[in-house]
């Protein structure tokens, strides 16, 4: 069976719809004494939508927003150029954007506020220091990419404030100090000792 939708007129039963008062809505377990439909009810009263203030832009015209023509702008955007409205507005890193080149350009990665990832110096020189000790013949390579991760890692930790992560960081310079010299010294000592 198929019924027609209805317009909504006032809090009823969710079943045949049938009316009922302010006051039985308020019990919470609601009996419906039309279709005998027990079911929970919780009655509020819905908050107004947000309505865009209408703003005179340069000259005392009013603008709409390019994505919703019923709003009011209440800017532009600095990239595009486009009116935004109340709801489009987007404030990222002392810019003014409307959502789609707020978008783009995180996507890029030009807005520092709206980064997802970020790049450990020390942690990267850490691990190639560590990684060489096990693939010394690659010690000539690994050991000074090592050694600039590290001092890019203690650079880094002094730019953020992090005085915590300058003992990993030496511990890097330290390990890669030693891969490089295991890179360079292991090879010519096994060419000295088949010289013999």
């Amino acid at each position: 069976m198929k019924t027609a939708a209805r317009a909504y007129r006032e809090p009823g039963c969710p079943r045949c719809w049938e009316p009922l008062p302010r006051i039985v809505l308020q019990r919470g377990v609601v009996y419906c004494g039309n279709c005998a439909l027990e079911f929970q009810a919780a009655l509020f009263d819905p908050p107004e939508p947000p309505r865009a203030a209408a703003r005179a832009l340069d000259g005392g015209t009013t603008a709409q927003c390019a994505r919703h023509a019923r709003n009011a702008a209440v800017g532009a955007c600095e990239r595009c150029g486009a009116f935004i409205c109340a709801l489009c507005k987007v404030e990222s890193d002392g810019k003014v954007l409307c959502a789609a080149c707020f978008d783009r350009l995180r996507a890029e990665g030009v807005l520092e506020s709206a980064r997802t990832t970020f790049r450990s110096w020390r942690t990267l020189g850490l691990y190639l220091s560590v990684g060489g000790l096990f693939l010394w013949p690659l010690g000539v390579v690994i050991g000074p990419t090592a050694l600039v991760a590290a001092v890019r890692g203690i650079s880094q930790d002094r730019k953020n404030g992090d005085e915590g992560g300058l003992p990993g960081s030496l511990l890097s310079l330290l390990l890669g100090v030693v891969v490089t010299l295991m890179g360079i010294l292991m090879p010519l000592s096994m060419l000295e000792a088949l010289r013999r």
